[in-house]
């Protein structure tokens, strides 16, 4: 929709100098409504599997990471738009 602001989720903070993880599974896809608190996507970080959850409630816009790639902390892996 024009007009309103897109924006990018990003890598979030996993935890003691963990600075990548690999993007092991999408679990939404571009166009998809999320509740805040669903997982968006699960990366390994250290052997350990992690989600993602929604920050907020929103649209994926657009997946910019693909599965089995390192992203690192930080790094935009969707655009999204509040819902």
């Amino acid at each position: 929709m024009a007009g309103i602001p897109v924006e990018d989720l990003v890598v979030p903070d996993l935890g003691d100098q963990v600075a990548e993880a690999t993007l092991t599974r999408w679990l939404v896809g571009a166009g998809d409504l999320v509740v805040e608190g669903d997982p968006i996507a699960e990366v390994e970080a250290e052997k350990v599997n992690v989600e993602i959850p929604a920050p907020r409630t929103l649209h994926v816009v657009e997946l910019l990471a693909s599965e089995g790639q390192t992203v690192a902390v930080g790094e935009p892996i969707a655009r999204t738009r509040d819902a």
